[in-house]
């Protein structure tokens, strides 16, 4: 009953004369009855200016489809989903009759390019001794390169094997064929699926085991075409829930035609505290100072954006031009100073006040 008093005797007095721009006298205890709280506005530094949710995925270098190069039967598997494995670290093993043969002929290709060259030496100092022809010499010159071209070749496909100069030179010197072809992880990962099932038998083609490296994330989400506009490469997001940042590497320039959204894509500073899959809300974060004020504090008066700062023994409502955060706060772009003090619960009271002055909301 009191507050209901104190709002039509506050309606009595504004009819009795006082101007609309006037401020409206308020005194502390009916700040207290109303429920009037005041807070002074400062300038932020990286402060929040909007959300966005975003989900946690793999830099587009950072996933890996590990398939066999020879057809072959899936003989065994090492890892399963889930798993975490070192660079070199064994995934599958095949079992290939083409990675038998290929092995076979790299040896054999080695003893033709060692004979060739042979060859080739002894025409060199023959021809320079005038006892052979030149014809002559430049066959066996042909034999050498084409034997070098052939072995280079073996060479090739064994490094695409997994080969490394170390298991290319032990082949080499100890002439051991292996039947079974173990493929490798190319980096430090994690098992995202293991597709193929001991048994299978292979042609080359099939994805065996996905991996992606936990240590090279990208965050992707989509914005609406206003909220892009506001961004640009080289802003910072922030997340509370990981307390990690992110700096935006991409903002698209193309329109979703159907949900008229924008993709962008930010790299975070760390992957520590993030999945690949997850979804978060971050916080776009400005590079400048802002005064940011909570939306409960900006009310709509005859056609303007207004807040009510507070003078001696009132309240002022002062004109301002705002942005939205999308995160229960306005940017205010002009009509406030750093240090001014204004309502931030209350504020409906005090927009009766103003319309029982004879204002009107449009």
């Amino acid at each position: 009953m009191k507050i209901r008093y104190l709002m039509v005797s506050l309606a009595l007095a504004a009819v009795s004369g006082l101007a609309s721009a006037a401020p409206l006298a308020v005194s502390e205890e009916e700040r207290q009855l109303l429920g009037i709280q005041v807070e002074a506005v400062t300038l932020l530094e990286n402060a929040g200016t909007g959300s966005i949710t975003m989900r946690v995925g793999f830099s587009p270098d950072a996933e890996w489809v590990i398939k066999t190069p020879f057809s072959g039967v899936l003989h065994r598997a090492l890892v399963q989903q889930g798993d975490r494995v070192k660079a070199g670290d064994p995934l599958v093993v095949i079992r290939s009759p083409e990675f038998v043969a290929l092995q076979r002929d790299y040896l054999k290709a080695g003893a033709e390019l060692r004979m060739a060259e042979a060859a080739s030496k002894r025409d060199q100092r023959l021809g320079e001794a005038g006892s052979i022809s030149d014809r002559r010499r430049q066959e066996t010159r042909y034999q050498y390169d084409s034997a070098r071209a052939d072995f280079a070749g073996l060479e090739g496909q064994l490094a695409m094997a997994g080969f490394d100069a170390a298991a290319l030179k032990k082949l080499a010197a100890e002439a051991v064929i292996s039947p079974d072809l173990v493929l490798t992880a190319p980096a430090d990962a994690v098992v995202l699926d293991r597709q193929a099932l001991l048994g299978t038998q292979l042609d080359g083609s099939e994805p065996l085991v996905s991996l992606g490296e936990p240590d090279k994330l990208v965050l992707n989400g989509v914005l609406s075409r206003s909220a892009a506009e506001r961004l640009r490469e080289g802003m910072r997001i922030h997340s509370e829930a990981s307390a990690c940042g992110a700096v935006i590497v991409f903002v698209s320039s193309v329109i979703d035609p159907l949900s008229q959204t924008v993709t962008i894509r930010a790299v975070p500073d760390s992957s520590e505290n993030l999945s690949p899959g997850q979804l978060m809300e971050w916080q776009m974060l400005s590079e400048d100072r802002v005064l940011l004020v909570p939306s409960a504090a900006v009310v709509r008066l005859n056609d303007e954006d207004v807040v009510y700062v507070a003078v001696a023994g009132g309240f002022e409502a002062r004109s301002v031009t705002v942005r939205s955060t999308s995160g229960g706060a306005w940017i205010v772009l002009d009509g406030l100073q750093d240090g001014d003090r204004i309502a931030t619960r209350g504020t409906a009271a005090l927009k009766g006040m103003s319309l029982g002055m004879g204002g009107g909301d449009a």
